[in-house]
């Protein structure tokens, strides 16, 4: 079974923790490296973003994302 464009791109990030990575940046190499689109890896970087998973910020009109990292969820203890 093949990773999708998404795993992909996140499992790139999380290799990259506190990067910011510009957007053309990665539909450059993943355009070299695989079948996708440019206009692929945009539209699933700004889903990504929708997400909670990458945060973008914009350089002079230009997105640039990086990996939000999750912090670990607590348990609640009832207190009777």
């Amino acid at each position: 079974m093949s990773t999708s464009l998404r795993e992909r791109i996140v499992a790139y990030y999380q290799r990259h923790i506190g990067e910011w990575i510009a957007s053309g940046t990665m539909q450059r190499l993943v355009a070299d490296k695989t079948s996708y689109t440019p206009q692929n890896v945009g539209r699933r970087l700004r889903e990504l973003a929708e997400d909670g998973k990458l945060e973008v910020k914009y350089v002079k009109g230009h997105a640039h994302y990086r990996f939000v990292e999750q912090a670990p969820q607590q348990t609640q203890l009832a207190l009777s």
